[in-house]
């Protein structure tokens, strides 16, 4: 595994009840009359299936989660971040950390909470998941892909991911916002090509072995790996790193505790959301020195007052956003968006 890399960088149910406690006794007197003609009895009316949260009600959701979490994030108390849970809340944990370390210069990067669509759970059980995708920020910058969850009819419905959005990309159809949208389980690995599961750790498993890895046939390339190649070449080709001997790898694995988050889109497929952990190694020859850059801010304070050596580990917090095609189909997983975040260095 000696490749690569590093980056800085979307009603309850009606149902008709059948009035049998009326009708039997009607029934009843017409037989003993004789009467050869049954009464109809009333059939029950489908159930209406439609989204359990209303647009109104998803964006008062969202309002007090970014509430919530701009807060937070301004005091820079990781503590108060009570509407972030799973790998949102351990990505802005580490990053309110570095901001308290960099001083009145840090901040946590800043997450745009106007949403131009949602998708809406249509389940009435729980847990519940939803997503929504931002606007464009007015610098341009690529939406973002969010994933919110709710345990239980009692708690509040939480931040649970988030993912920039390749540029350009467009998402796959979700059904309306009246109908709602399916929640797919994790390990759902016969309407789909592979489980979300799978499809996670097979991401990761060619974002550290490329093309090498064994799923590399089933995993459409994207920017992301050109751009951890390019950073593999650049470090490579670094003054003096042929002289000091050295060592590049980038190894990467699913984050099975967090486990995956997916809807299903209308072709049948899903977009699932999941954290890899991912580690990046410097190796230079014994007397030698690899620091972290000052170029990357991040790094730097993360690496703190530890003595510089001739190794630097930097290991990444990963959210990905993947699409995997319905089952049957030729078409390839693909990601979608992700946020790939320093949250330790080493040296070591």
């Amino acid at each position: 595994m000696n490749h690569r890399r590093s980056v800085t960088g979307t009603r309850g149910r009606r149902t008709a009840r059948r009035v049998t406690a009326a009708v039997a006794p009607v029934l009843a007197a017409g037989l003993l009359a004789g009467c050869a003609q049954e009464l109809p009895v009333p059939e029950a009316e489908p159930a209406v299936v439609g989204a359990v949260v209303t647009e109104e009600q998803e964006k008062t959701i969202i309002s007090r989660v970014a509430e919530s979490v701009d807060k937070a994030s301004k005091e820079k108390d990781a503590g108060a971040l009570d509407r972030m849970t799973g790998p949102a809340k351990e990505l802005r944990t580490s990053e309110i950390e570095v901001a308290r370390i960099l001083g009145k210069e840090g901040e946590a990067q800043p997450l745009p909470m106007t949403m131009q669509s949602v998708v809406l759970p249509s389940e009435p059980t729980w847990p519940r998941t939803s997503f929504a995708v931002s606007t464009q920020p007015k610098d341009l910058t690529p939406p973002v892909l969010y994933a919110f969850t709710q345990n239980s009819a009692r708690s509040d419905y939480q931040m649970w991911a988030w993912a920039d959005l390749l540029p350009g990309v467009t998402l796959p159809q979700f059904a309306s916002t009246d109908t709602g949208t399916e929640r797919v389980a994790p390990d759902d690995a016969d309407s789909l090509v592979m489980s979300p599961q799978k499809a996670l750790a097979a991401y990761a498993d060619v974002i550290g072995e490329d093309k090498d890895s064994k799923y590399a046939k089933q995993v459409e390339d994207d920017e992301f790996r050109a751009f951890l190649r390019d950073q593999e070449t650049r470090q490579e080709k670094a003054d003096g790193w042929k002289e000091a001997e050295g060592k590049y790898s980038f190894s990467a694995s699913a984050d099975d505790d967090h486990g995956v988050e997916g809807m299903r889109t209308v072709d049948g497929g899903a977009i699932v959301m999941g954290a890899v952990n991912s580690m990046q190694v410097i190796q230079l020859q014994d007397g030698a020195e690899a620091p972290p850059s000052k170029s990357l801010p991040t790094q730097v304070a993360l690496f703190g007052d530890q003595d510089v050596t001739n190794v630097q580990r930097t290991k990444y917090f990963d959210i990905v956003g993947l699409y995997i095609p319905p089952a049957g189909s030729s078409e390839k997983v693909r990601l979608v968006g992700f946020e790939h975040v320093a949250v330790s260095v080493s040296n070591e």
